[in-house]
């Protein structure tokens, strides 16, 4: 939702002139006739006939009309129309409501240059007026007041317009700083809405590559087994067929889990259900055995007591990493020698090195893959302090190597 206001309908620009116009123009006419009806009142006295007095009186009627045209169209050339207001509005009493409120409208733009330019012509222009009408409605015998007295009401009736103008005009701006900020704010929460969205969606799709390839991988294997190799006995057929239902099994059971995470919100956190860690590694590797790649699993300078002290979190990353890396050595190496190397030393680091030799043909019948799982498992490590490298040496051995903090587990340990 937009928060920004909408432009005004053509009815309420109208309203907006209207009752702008009803306030200025009883102002202007009890201007008026303070001023005419004391002239007037004193011409009746003396028994003289002004006939000036009374030109100038119709002129001005007509002068309001003018003026209150010019108003209405003052946005469109802001400046020239409230000077011309100002002159108008000094020589004619009757819009010198117009005036003022002209005065007030430009004021709330709170550009000096403008509002002096006017108040100078104004103030010119008032001195004349001024005088003018002194020389047309009062008599000659008449006392004039102090010329201190005329300099301050002129200034006072300039200083009240703009003052009134200035503050207006400081509102608008600070409703629309306010309305500014807001949606700011609101644009904000949505681009975290919006991040945080992605960062799930992308969470659960590594772990659906996660818990999904390595199933899927070794019911591929033992499937493709049963339709190649046409000698096998009757015994190695069921071994196989149970071995592809279990992992058919397994996979549909992960797969209804993770799919949980995306019905239950409140179970998005991936500490809500359990998790596999380094103490499932020799099952993991046992899977791979039997789906016929040898498999070397060894710890260099650890103990295994060691492992089992380390965070969860830590241990479950260096499972994936077990995981994913034999998952490819199935898909592009099939029935190559896998070797698994844990390393490291507590309060320092700890890795795992996963080798594997490359085969000199690509395998005739290919398992899919998606090309990102060891992209998205480097973005897992390096999200949580480490590194993953995924190098083919020149040997032909195909290497990956991921290392993490070993520090004190805060989370529990696996």
């Amino acid at each position: 939702m937009s928060l920004t206001p909408a432009p005004p309908s053509r009815a309420r620009r109208a309203w907006s002139h209207t009752w702008r116009l009803m306030l200025a123009l009883p102002l202007g006419f009890f201007s008026g006739t303070a001023v005419y009806g004391a002239g007037i009142a004193r011409a009746e006295m003396t028994g003289r006939t002004n006939l000036l007095a009374e030109v100038w009186i119709a002129v001005d009627l007509g002068v309001l009309v003018v003026a209150a045209v010019l108003y209405v169209l003052r946005h469109r050339a802001p400046l020239p129309i409230t000077g011309v207001l100002v002159v108008l509005g000094s020589f004619s009493v009757f819009s010198a409501g117009i005036a003022s409120l002209a005065v007030v409208s430009l004021a709330t733009r709170r550009r000096w240059a403008e509002i002096l330019s006017v108040c100078a012509l104004w103030f010119g222009a008032g001195l004349v007026a001024d005088r003018a009408l002194q020389n047309v409605f009062l008599p000659d015998d008449l006392p004039y007041p102090p010329r201190w007295v005329l300099l301050l009401s002129v200034l006072v009736g300039m200083a009240l317009p703009v003052v009134t103008g200035l503050f207006i005009g400081g509102r608008r701006a600070l409703v629309a700083s306010l309305r500014e900020q807001a949606a700011i704010a609101r644009r904000e929460a949505d681009a975290r809405g919006d991040t945080a969205r992605a960062a799930e969606r992308n969470r659960i799709a590594r772990e659906m590559h996660d818990v999904l390839a390595h199933r899927l991988s070794l019911v591929a294997l033992h499937a493709g087994a049963l339709e190649y190799r046409a000698g096998l006995d009757p015994e190695q057929v069921r071994d196989t067929a149970a071995i592809v239902r279990e992992n058919a099994h397994e996979a549909l059971g992960e797969l209804r889990e993770v799919l949980g995470l995306l019905r239950d919100p409140a179970a998005a956190d991936e500490q809500s259900r359990p998790q596999p860690t380094l103490a499932q590694v020799d099952e993991l590797v046992d899977g791979t055995r039997a789906a016929g790649s040898p498999v070397s699993y060894v710890l260099d300078h650890v103990a295994e007591d060691d492992l089992a002290r380390l965070p969860l979190s830590t241990s479950r990353h260096l499972y994936r990493v077990v995981q994913e890396t034999l998952t490819n050595a199935r898909k592009h190496a099939p029935g190559a020698p896998v070797k698994v190397r844990l390393h490291g030393t507590p309060g320092d680091r700890v890795g795992v090195e996963v080798t594997n030799r490359m085969p000199d043909h690509p395998p005739a019948t290919p398992l899919p893959s998606s090309g990102w799982g060891l992209t998205g498992l480097a973005e897992r490590l390096r999200l949580t302090g480490g590194e993953l490298d995924v190098q083919r040496r020149p040997d032909g051995t195909f290497a990956v190597q991921a290392w993490l903090p070993w520090a004190a587990g805060t989370e529990g340990q696996a």
